[in-house]
């Protein structure tokens, strides 16, 4: 190293002028400089105080003074050597450096007092031993390029720098290059140890795929790789294809999970399928496109179902939604242009369409009471009608009636009255419920249930009259309505209806003859008059209270009667069409207990009609009662006994009775 070199010869040059000065020390001097002696102890003026000693002889010894008489003792004469016989042996000159710059006379020369400097331009720089690598990785290129084994990785050395442009990065590498953007990060495309960095490059990379949002994924001997633009090239094992998330199906594809839910697609798409549709088979499953349905994503037991139903060529026609799944019970469901497919563990995939399935739909699918399909709908029932069998019921549909849904005790009663093939014909409504009942109504009649009696059917009668508005008369919200009814004026005979309310709808509890007034009914808004004119009133009576000789067992007021019972019948009195008790008996006033225990025992159970009362108009009638002995009355109803005493059982109070001709009650 010269710097060092220099300052060595800088330092040596310094020593040497002093050197060089003295005479005995120049090079080439033959003898030494003469030793001078005195011979006394003073020195001779203009002399040192000592003599130069030379470095080749041996110096004399100080002069000795006689201690007895206090004089100087002359010195030993020191031998003198003769030149001419004893040369004088010259003192070895310094060896000169061996650096050459020490031995350059500008140095040595005892005139030269300044040291030369080397030229800078003639110097060597130390070696660094960090030398900066030629091109940098830094960022998220450089994080990924280390996360891929940096230099001694897959993408080797660093080739360029990284470049950005319109916030986008790229660094070039001997196997390939990383790309990065701030939304994708940073991935590569592999040219050296890739399956789809070729290809990208020979399909025209950059311009034609856009760069890379994903690295390269190897499924076993297939791999695939995304690109900014949407494509994707996909190796299949055997040859590349290239794949687009831009299209229907591979946006599809995308939305649905891609490679980690539906797998790599096995082949191209299929195209010119019904109404311009296509479709692709992945790993797992098979995506279907139409024009108007959009790609969807048909797999598993829905998809089994199906394609045995005839796929986009059958009823059901393309999907239109995805298959959902996570429904009661582990379900899942998928809708079609032409019904819906719904499958759970239990039951396996069933086809639900036309009104039945709308039917379904409405009451709630597979989170009603129905639940799942058990079978497809069964068509070519009775009256061309179609049914089909769930979890929790069956909906039945013809031409002639919606869908209906039958469930639990009603569907059994219905079954043991022959179906949809028997008396009742299909259901005209779903059940409705009140309490602890239900009923339900049929073409040709009604089911109901009641807690404390199981299922009846009914058939339909003129209770229907009740329930759709073609009753003139109110029931008030009755329980229980007797109709009364004959089919014309000045007639006695009657037919009598007693109409039970089912959560909501009157339905026929029992049916029979009986009579009215022997003259028939007044006219509506016409009192019957005096009893004696025989006739009824027409219009809708509570019914309060009951009579007899015992009670049969009722929630309605009883009065037993006894020998002094009567019943008002005499205008302008206190006791007109009231219960009062007398001895005696009176003009038209009724002895109650006569009737009663007399053979034909007319009031040995009896029902208090509420015509004219409790607001009583006087001589408009009185005593209307409903009673024992069918025969024509004097105004009142008739009927066999166990009717009345059946009757009586079961009304409340409030319940009615509503009589007239038929003309007069029905519209």
């Amino acid at each position: 190293m010269k710097k060092p070199i220099l300052a060595a010869a800088l330092l040596l040059s310094l020593a040497a002028g002093p050197l060089a000065s003295s005479p005995a020390l120049a090079v080439g001097s033959e003898t030494p400089p003469p030793v001078q002696s005195t011979g006394s102890s003073t020195p001779a003026a203009g002399t040192t105080a000592a003599a130069e000693t030379d470095p080749g002889t041996t110096p004399a010894s100080d002069p000795a003074t006689d201690p007895a008489t206090g004089q100087a003792t002359a010195p030993a004469t020191e031998a003198v050597t003769d030149p001419a016989t004893d040369p004088v042996t010259e003192p070895a000159a310094p060896e000169p450096p061996s650096d050459p710059l020490v031995t350059d006379p500008a140095v040595t020369d005892p005139s030269v007092t300044e040291p030369s400097v080397a030229d800078p331009a003639d110097t060597d720089p130390a070696p660094d031993p960090d030398p900066d690598p030629e091109f940098v990785t830094a960022g998220g290129i450089g994080a990924k390029w280390r996360s891929l084994g940096g230099a001694g990785g897959v993408l080797g050395e660093p080739t360029s720098n990284e470049q950005c442009a319109a916030g986008l990065c790229v660094q070039t590498f001997t196997g390939g290059s990383i790309y990065w953007t701030t939304k994708s990060g940073a991935h590569p495309v592999l040219l050296a140890s890739g399956r789809t960095g070729p290809q990208w490059t020979a399909g025209g990379g950059l311009a034609a795929f856009g760069y890379p949002i994903g690295d390269e994924i190897v499924l076993g001997s297939r791999s695939l790789q995304k690109f900014s633009t949407g494509k994707v090239i996909i190796w299949t094992g055997t040859r590349f294809l290239n794949f687009s998330t831009g299209t229907g199906i591979g946006s599809r594809w995308a939305a649905s999970g891609a490679e980690t839910v539906l797998g790599l697609p096995s082949a191209g798409e299929t195209c010119g399928l019904r109404n311009g549709g296509c479709s692709q088979v992945f790993d797992r499953g098979t995506i279907y496109w139409s024009p108007q349905t959009g790609g969807q994503v048909i797999r598993g037991g829905i998809g089994t179902r199906w394609h045995a139903a005839g796929a986009q060529n059958g009823v059901l026609g393309y999907p239109t939604t995805p298959e959902a799944c996570g429904q009661v019970a582990g379900g899942c469901l998928q809708r079609f242009q032409g019904g819906s497919i719904y499958w759970s563990p239990a039951t396996g995939a069933w086809i639900t369409r036309g009104g039945i399935g709308t039917r379904y739909i409405l009451t709630g699918g597979n989170r009603s009471s129905l639940g799942y399909p058990v079978a497809n709908e069964a068509c070519g029932q009775a009256a061309g009608g179609c049914i089909q069998r769930f979890q929790g019921g069956t909906i039945y549909w013809s031409p002639l009636t919606p869908a209906w849904i039958v469930r639990a005790g009603i569907a059994q009663r219905y079954a043991t009255n022959g179906g949809a093939g028997g008396w009742l014909g299909y259901p005209t409504s779903n059940e409705r419920c009140a309490g602890d009942q239900c009923i339900q109504s049929f073409q040709r009649g009604f089911i109901g249930y009641a807690k404390a009696a199981g299922t009846r059917a009914y058939g339909i009668t003129e209770c229907q009259k009740l329930n759709n508005g073609r009753s003139r008369y109110s029931t008030y919200g009755a329980n229980r309505v007797l109709l009364t009814f004959t089919q014309g004026y000045g007639q006695s005979y009657a037919t009598n209806v007693y109409c039970v309310r089912m959560a909501g709808t009157y339905v026929q509890d029992w049916r029979t003859d009986g009579y009215v007034g022997a003259s028939g009914f007044k006219a509506p808004g016409v009192p019957s008059g005096p009893t004696r004119y025989l006739y009824s009133p027409t219009g809708s009576y509570s019914v309060t209270e009951a009579f007899g000789l015992g009670n049969p067992g009722t929630k309605l007021p009883y009065r037993t009667l006894n020998p002094r019972s009567r019943w008002g019948g005499n205008p302008w009195t206190a006791t007109y069409n009231k219960y009062f008790e007398s001895s005696s008996w009176v003009g038209w006033d009724e002895n109650m207990w006569y009737f009663a225990t007399r053979a034909t025992h007319d009031y040995r159970q009896g029902v208090v009609i509420n015509y004219n009362r409790p607001s009583i108009v006087q001589d408009a009638g009185f005593a209307i009662f409903l009673h024992m002995n069918k025969v024509p009355t004097a105004g009142c109803i008739s009927l066999d006994d166990w009717a009345v005493v059946d009757y009586i059982r079961k009304s409340r109070p409030g319940d009615r009775i509503i009589m007239g001709t038929y003309s007069a009650l029905f519209r």
